[in-house]
């Protein structure tokens, strides 16, 4: 396997050569690359961004990448026995030779050459751009070949000189190898234990931020995004919120409770300043102050938000496949992460289910949950529910106006569910929201600040709407930030059963299948995903009294379940009457057991109320 994490920058022929064969003999895969000095750094640059932790180099390649990049770069050390080589190989075609190269080959050189008594000119340079000078000078002096990289290479090339190209031995290569694969370990643990570290702050339900010793705030966690309206790079002495304890941050003096005013709210922060050898930095926590004897905590702040709490977390998700374990470990990560979240999945994948499990685990658990489906709400009223509306904004507008979603979900969680059929106009809007984290009402003239984590979702390719000018791109990328695709019923190889074990246990049922029906189960396509499989055991329990489930029984539940778009999958024609009497005594057992809650039934059915309806007009059936 490949590990990109680390990556070497040869500087010679020669020695690309040894690496490349000490890397076979060790069956390890790492990549090697040669290039011009000019293009050395950029090309570093690229895979340091692409993930590389490590190079490994040599001489003033290695200097140059030291100098430029902030990961540790690698000498490949300078052996005598190499030097040695290079100048046996020399002597066979000139006795007049000069070595070029950077002070730490220069040295091992010299040393070489007062063990030996050698003769040989030895022009040490500093960068590479003195290369040129120093080989030319060489060729006007009358020195036929010269030693050193690829740099001292092109230059010879260029004042018709022969060159011999440095080289090394394996031993120095593999010590370059293991130096290189120990320290990539420790600092793959370290990683590990700040991941960790970070993970537990962004659990916390205090704000945190850590500013350097000029004021820089280098870490914040997902909680203080929200509270201290500040990011990573922000300067807290910009800040005029802070300005009361900007006197305490430069003098070092720690604060154990002081009140501050961020955008209108009453913040109590301390502070704490540690020191090391490096310097000092500053931590500083913060959280809403409480008013009238209200309590912060998360017991308390859950029956405030009542009616806007989550049902469900990521212990009520159902699903041992592989597909389905990776969806939810980095459902996970995203919960600690305060940004912007796109849920993407068929119809009854469970988006809304994944949208409140990630609420439920990040920092603003203790908030609301307020969700709204673009699809669901006329165009004409979406607007307004979205943000609101000011006193007089329209006829018939309520006294006083009326809060928004963004509004009554301040400090908490938007769910916007189906957003691709959010009109462009609101897309407008949504898109001037997520960037000026400000919104007024609709009618209203003052501001409102945008105290919020959104998470939406779509059964629908939105990069295919962008794409055909449906959804607007600059709101694709504002939302987009983190995906999470939801694997269809049918990819989840093995959880079908179990969710259906599930919703037999709840509604206190037991059943057994024969094998035919558990290969049915398996196979079958569930278009409308678990949505579809709910609905079919659902019907199963009401319309049959059984305790071992047969192949035909699943077959002729499967049959009904046909929604409004795929009203033209029926069953042949010879059927068609048995299963018009199943679905007319199934439909009077569903209203009956739901007591004629039309919309419950409809949910049981797997069909829409419009659906329901028309097809209880068209049996006879009764609402009870």
């Amino acid at each position: 396997m490949k590990n990109n994490e680390i990556a070497i920058f040869s500087v010679s022929k020669t020695i690309t050569q040894r690496i490349s064969n000490v890397l076979i003999e060790r069956k390890i895969d790492i990549p090697v690359y040669e290039f011009h000095y000019f293009d050395v750094v950029e090309k570093a640059q690229q895979l340091v961004a692409g993930g590389t932790k490590i190079i490994i180099s040599r001489g003033g390649t290695a200097a140059l990448l030291r100098k430029s990049l902030t990961i540790p770069v690698i000498d490949i050390a300078h052996d005598l026995h190499g030097i040695y080589r290079i100048l046996q190989e020399a002597r066979k075609k000139s006795q007049k030779i000069a070595a070029v190269g950077f002070p730490q080959f220069c040295n091992v050189l010299r040393h070489y050459q007062n063990m030996t008594n050698e003769d040989f000119k030895i022009c040490q340079v500093y960068n590479h751009y003195d290369i040129d000078n120093v080989v030319k000078n060489l060729a006007d002096n009358d020195y036929q070949l010269v030693i050193g990289g690829l740099t001292v290479a092109e230059m010879a090339k260029k004042y018709d000189l022969n060159v011999i190209m440095g080289d090394t031995d394996n031993i120095s290569i593999e010590q370059a190898l293991d130096v290189a694969e120990s320290l990539l370990k420790y600092i793959n643990n370290e990683n590990m234990k700040l991941t960790m570290s970070w993970s537990a702050l962004n659990q916390s339900h205090e704000g945190i931020m850590c500013l350097d010793q000029s004021g820089e705030i280098i870490h914040i966690n997902a909680c203080g995004f929200a509270l201290f309206q500040c990011n990573i790079g922000d300067k807290i002495f910009k800040k005029e919120a802070f300005k009361s304890i900007y006197g305490s941050i430069i003098n070092e003096i720690d604060i154990k409770e002081q009140a501050i005013e961020i955008d209108g709210e009453t913040v109590n922060i301390a502070a704490k300043h540690f020191s090391n050898k490096h310097g000092f930095y500053t931590v500083i926590t913060g959280s809403r102050q409480e008013h009238n004897g209200w309590s912060a905590s998360r017991s308390s702040k859950k029956s405030d938000h009542k009616g806007f709490t989550t049902t469900y977390s990521f212990a009520d998700i159902i699903g041992q496949s592989p597909v389905m374990q990776t969806t939810i470990e980095r459902a996970k990560i995203y919960a600690a992460h305060d940004l912007p979240v796109t849920i993407l999945g068929e119809t009854g994948t469970g988006k809304e289910l994944f949208a409140q499990s990630i609420h439920h685990a990040s920092s603003r658990s203790a908030e609301p949950f307020i969700a709204i489906n673009c699809a669901a709400i006329p165009e004409s009223l979406l607007e307004s529910e979205l943000f609101g509306y000011a006193d007089g904004a329209f006829t018939n507008a309520r006294r006083g106006g009326k809060p928004g979603i963004f509004e009554m979900a301040m400090n908490g969680t938007v769910f916007i569910d189906e957003i691709s059929e959010a009109p462009l106009s609101v897309q407008i809007k949504l898109l001037r929201i997520l960037q000026e984290k400000r919104f007024s009402r609709v009618g209203g003239d003052s501001l409102i600040s945008a105290r919020f984590r959104l998470i939406t979702a779509s059964n629908k390719e939105l990069g295919a709407q962008v794409a055909a000018g449906e959804f607007r791109q600059d709101l694709w990328y504002r939302i987009n930030v983190l995906a999470l695709q939801l694997p269809a019923l049918r990819e989840r190889t093995g959880d079908v059963m179990l969710i259906i074990e599930d919703l037999l246990a709840k509604h206190n049922k037991v059943l057994s299948f024969t094998d035919e029906a558990v290969n049915f189960l398996s196979s079958y396509s569930w278009p409308g995903n678990i949505r579809e499989l709910q609905a079919v055991i659902l019907r199963l329990i009401v319309l049959f009294d059984m305790h071992v489930v047969d192949v035909d029984a699943l077959q002729s539940l499967c049959h009904m379940s046909v929604s409004d778009d795929e009203e033209d999958i029926m069953p042949q024609p010879g059927d068609v009457d048995l299963l018009k009497k199943q679905e007319q005594k199934l439909i009077g057992a569903v209203m009956k057991r739901t007591g004629g809650d039309k919309s419950q039934a409809a949910v049981m059915l797997g069909i829409s109320p419009t659906t329901l309806w028309r097809k209880m007009k068209e049996y006879g059936v009764e609402g009870v």
